[in-house]
């Protein structure tokens, strides 16, 4: 859902009205092509209002010829509409430059859809902050988004910062070709979104109905997210909307009735909406803190790119990737490389239907109420094999990826793996003895490699205190032969409740 769709009728005929003109500034007149937008009458005191001032700004540099860059001194700059970029027929190179993002801030002074509407390839958004809320008036979030963004391209955001919108702070919607944007040097989206809480809702199934909430009016948007109860389970996407209901997935794990108290989480930091050109983002060092829902939401087709940044204390999670629903079309050949989490709500990464999906080594701090830490902090909240079986994780120097136990078999790299080594000294008696680890509380396949070195003619125990091995009781277990030089190998299957064991003996 893309929260702007009102036309500045106003703003497109200043945009015409202003052509003319723009077109008679020629290149000797104005070498570097920077428009300062005190020029056309801002003022930036956080008093003004600065709107008309932005508009014809926006409108002059996007219809000169060539482009140019917005240049936007220290100030704060307050508009009572939002700020359109207009469509041109060409097309056009224009940056917005502000002194840095926290001297250059701009705030609505009035409820809006969006503040800006971002459009056009090329060029850059540097240094200035976009904040969706009133200073003058409480701090009210009067922003629903805090930049709107269709049809950009090679696009790149260097110390810029979105915050405190009610639902998104930059949404890059399903239209046009959103290509090759990067985001980098300390991008912050912040404090963005809205959690609403109450106990008026009842469902089963996959639908939640309100007798008093109305989700319609309250920004509740497909992606949204509402937690009923606690712990792992507690989490569901909402999937569609309407006046007094909605409907999620997966379906309810236990029908409850009004009384039970529920949360909705609002809104992101970053969201990228299906569409079909949205490929191709690089997101280097950003910080995505404090979101309703997630920091950064990735719903585009394929090649985006995270490296590095800071996931933190986000409602719901660090970042969901995957298209959002179940049987469309998959987020393609994506990265999350060297990422820090620490105190999201519920997981650290939610995996909706992702394919080609590596995360490297993450850093991940246990999520608040809900899935495990380490690897379990990566997880479906569907739980459906297809979330899963093109993902693989390396973390802590271990390798991680799935494996479907019931319809059909999935490679699997063992590069990277545990691995124990027997080598019994010749003074001791009896069997060397393994016990296997508890099961993994997450839903990728781990490996176990035991390396026998030297057994001492001995018979290898392996057993386990908190599951069956190979089908037998854990305290029992299986015996390997006595030997030299050869590996026993296991993985625990969810289906059987085992850890099942398998030895390769030597070469002769």
């Amino acid at each position: 859902m893309a929260f702007g769709n009102k036309k500045e009728k106003q703003a497109l005929a200043t945009a015409n009205r202003l052509r003319k003109m723009a077109d008679e500034v020629t290149f000797s007149e104005r070498p570097d092509k920077t428009f300062n937008v005190k020029a056309f009458g801002a003022k930036g005191d956080d008093d003004a209002d600065d709107w008309r001032a932005l508009q014809q700004a926006i409108a002059f540099a996007y219809n000169a010829k060539g482009g140019g860059t917005l240049f936007f001194p220290p100030g704060q700059y307050r508009i009572s509409k939002p700020l359109e970029v207009p469509v041109t027929d060409e097309e056009k190179a224009v940056s917005w430059v502000g002194y840095s993002d926290k001297t250059t801030i701009i705030v609505p002074s009035a409820p809006m859809d969006y503040m800006v509407r971002m459009r056009g390839g090329d060029g850059h958004i540097k240094g200035m902050t976009f904040k969706g809320s009133d200073p003058f008036n409480g701090s009210v979030q009067h922003a629903k988004v805090c930049m709107l963004a269709s049809n950009i391209r090679n696009k790149t955001f260097s110390n810029v910062s979105f915050s405190w919108a009610k639902v998104h702070g930059l949404q890059i919607t399903e239209e046009g070709n959103n290509n090759l944007c990067v985001f980098d040097q300390a991008c912050k989206f912040e404090q963005n979104g809205t959690v609403v809480t109450g106990s008026d809702g009842s469902g089963a199934g996959d639908k939640i109905s309100f007798s008093r909430f109305n989700p319609e009016s309250s920004d509740v948007h497909v992606g949204a997210y509402i937690k009923i109860g606690s712990g792992p389970g507690s989490v569901y996407h909402i999937n569609s909307v309407s006046r007094n209901s909605v409907t999620v997935s997966p379906a309810l794990k236990n029908a409850f009735r009004s009384g039970t108290e529920y949360k909705i989480h609002i809104g992101s930091g970053l969201q990228t909406d299906r569409g079909s050109d949205n490929n191709v983002y690089g997101i280097y060092d950003c910080h995505f803190v404090g979101n309703a829902g997630a920091g950064l939401v990735v719903r585009g087709l394929y090649g985006h790119n995270v490296q590095g940044g800071n996931f933190d204390a986000n409602g719901i999670a660090g970042i969901h990737i995957g298209s959002g629903m179940i049987n469309t079309t998959p987020a393609y050949s994506s990265t999350i490389n060297h990422a820090y989490f620490e105190a999201n709500g519920y997981a650290n990464v939610i995996l909706d239907y992702p394919s080609g999906l590596s995360i490297i080594e993450p850093l991940l701090a246990e999520p608040v109420d809900g899935t495990a830490g380490g690897v379990a902090s990566i997880a479906s909240l569907r739980d459906q094999p297809f979330d899963y079986e093109t993902t693989s994780v390396l973390h802590n120097g271990r390798f991680y990826n799935f494996i479907n136990e019931t319809t059909r078999n999935f490679a699997s790299n063992t590069a990277e793996t545990a691995r124990i080594t027997v080598n019994q000294a010749g003074n001791l008696l009896g069997s060397p003895i393994i016990n296997l680890p508890a099961p993994p509380k997450h839903r990728f396949k781990e490996e176990l490699e035991i390396y026998v070195e030297n057994s001492n003619g001995q018979p290898v125990q392996v057993i386990c205190d908190f599951a069956k091995v190979n089908n037998k009781p854990g305290r029992v277990g299986v015996e390997a032969p006595a030997g030299v030089g050869y590996k026993i190998t296991a993985y625990y299957s969810r289906s059987l409740e085992s850890w099942m064991v398998s030895h390769t003996m030597p070469l002769i």
